[in-house]
């Protein structure tokens, strides 16, 4: 009788850690996936001036490329 008991313990204790385990459903992972990625894939460019790759939405504009940030656009423009 003792040996039924920790065997329906043990098999509760296996039933329990699959259940966390578990993969979440479609559903719960979609609403994960768009609060972690809201605007999906980027593009990324480099820094004309010092190479760093941006997503292109940030980089600015200049007449010799693509710039990280305002003075190094102005570094590299004079």
């Amino acid at each position: 009788m003792k040996y039924l008991i920790w065997l329906l313990i043990v098999f509760a204790g296996i039933w329990w850690i699959r259940q966390q385990r578990q993969t979440p459903s479609d559903d719960t992972r979609d609403q994960t996936d768009k609060a972690t990625r809201p605007g999906g894939p980027q593009v990324m460019v480099p820094c004309a001036h010092c190479g760093v790759h941006l997503p292109k939405s940030e980089a600015i504009q200049g007449t010799q490329g693509l710039y990280c940030s305002e003075a190094h656009r102005q570094r590299q423009e004079g």
